[in-house]
């Protein structure tokens, strides 16, 4: 897989920590990687993980920069800030 330099860092990383690597050798764990299968993983390094990733453009970005400033108030950082939101939406349901 294609990686930027930290991405590819984290990769290797994740690795060289994972118990998997240093008992089981099992492969299929591996492919289950989301460093392996980005698209449909299970585990980074054998530990539950997920990722979102987030775009704001154009008029959005007042939205993101609104988000971004009740973060800082709150004196949160902005990833946890917006985790916190959305877990209360679904606590609401």
């Amino acid at each position: 897989m294609l990686l930027c330099g930290s991405c590819n860092r984290a990769k290797s990383w994740s690795c060289e920590h994972c118990p998997n690597t240093h008992s089981e050798k099992n492969v299929e764990t591996c492919t289950q990687c989301y460093w392996a299968s980005p698209g449909g993983y299970s585990h980074v390094a054998t530990q539950p993980f997920r990722q979102l990733r987030l775009t704001w453009k154009g008029e959005e970005t007042d939205s993101f920069e609104a988000m971004k400033h009740l973060a800082e108030k709150t004196g949160s950082r902005l990833p946890d800030f917006v985790k916190r939101i959305l877990e209360n939406l679904l606590v609401d349901d």
